[in-house]
């Protein structure tokens, strides 16, 4: 049950992922044709790299439960299974650490910008705790994601990016 609403999480999570994508199009695009017409968008270019980022960072946890990440596995397939998962449950607890000390940050940074009313230097002024929530909230559901994959190898059961993977070699 809660395996299913994290699906559900980390899909919508790719869904907005992919909104961030089509509004850079957008962006692009308009500021072509303002060009044409002498015309210029404000900050376009500066949305356009927070869409970037927003789009990458919450596309983490939904491209790593699809298989999607790349992984090199040269040296892990001559392994035993036994060795093999051994070396998954390590490397997973090395990961789950790394990126919980980088959401722990992403978060922390997300707070003091909101806590101390930081504004963006560009042409236009905004908070800039707003663009920079998408990478608090992208490596958080990224650690969730490396978290119940985890547990899912303690428990015997393979972890999705190995279930799905296949769905993505289709």
């Amino acid at each position: 049950m809660f395996g299913k609403f994290l699906d559900r999480l980390f899909t919508w999570s790719g869904y907005l992922a992919g909104v961030f994508l089509v509004t850079i199009a957008i962006l692009v695009v308009s500021q072509i044709v303002a060009r044409m017409i002498n015309k210029q968008i404000p900050s376009a270019d500066e949305f356009a790299g927070y869409c970037l980022a927003a789009s990458s960072f919450l596309g983490l946890a939904y491209s790593f439960r699809s298989g999607s990440h790349i992984r090199v596995t040269l040296l892990t397939d001559r392994l035993s299974t036994h060795l093999q998962r051994v070396l998954m449950l390590l490397v997973l607890v090395f990961t789950i650490i790394m990126i919980a000390v980088w959401a722990f940050n992403s978060i922390s940074m997300v707070y003091e910008s909101w806590k101390f009313k930081d504004m963006s230097t560009g042409i236009l002024k905004y908070p800039i705790w707003i663009p920079q929530l998408s990478m608090g909230i992208g490596v958080t559901l990224f650690c969730l994601a490396i978290i119940e994959d985890l547990v899912n190898v303690m428990r015997g059961i393979e972890p999705n990016f190995e279930k799905n993977k296949e769905k993505v070699m289709d």
